[in-house]
């Protein structure tokens, strides 16, 4: 109860601009790097695949580095959580002055019907597991994407695959 009250506490202070986010210059490889090691033992343990592309090229980008560690985070726990996958891939790459950072899996899907509103407040694409997450989650990831001047995108094929896509501008 206490988590959904923290997440919950969380996503109104993102939309009472009450969350100051500290904007840094960060090498997005690095930090993507080091988010993703501390969940390699959580892909082991739960017999899930993975294959992650990180560049080792330094990516220069200004983000809030707390607000991108919790919005990797959550996607890639929505992944275990909701996905029932046996696959997940990251990667990390630079396109048109943009680097852009996906988490895809081979899971459950996401019903076309479905998309549209996965980053609305309480939207929970599973009717059937109401006691399963807050409904919170992908909205306070798109606001803090939002805030940090990035966009986020989501594309699923049900049965098939999901993958989220951020973006933010390069720094040049």
């Amino acid at each position: 109860m206490k988590d959904y009250i923290d997440i919950l506490f969380d996503w109104f202070k993102l939309n009472s601009d009450d969350l100051l986010l500290s904007m840094e210059t960060v090498d997005i490889s690095e930090l993507t790097r080091n988010i993703l090691k501390d969940w390699i033992p959580v892909f082991e343990e739960k017999l899930i695949e993975y294959d992650i592309e990180i560049p080792e090229k330094c990516i220069q980008v200004q983000v809030d580095a707390d607000g991108y560690i919790r919005s990797i985070n959550n996607l890639v726990q929505n992944v275990i959580a909701h996905g029932q996958a046996s696959l997940i891939r990251i990667n990390v790459w630079e396109e048109e002055k943009r680097v852009k950072i996906s988490v895809w899996d081979n899971g459950t899907g996401i019903a076309m019907e479905d998309l549209p509103f996965l980053f609305e407040r309480l939207y929970k694409c599973d009717k059937a597991r109401l006691e399963k997450g807050s409904g919170l989650g992908l909205s306070i990831v798109k606001q803090l994407v939002e805030k940090m001047k990035g966009n986020i995108t989501a594309d699923s094929l049900q049965g098939e695959y999901t993958v989220f896509v951020i973006q933010f501008s390069m720094l040049e």
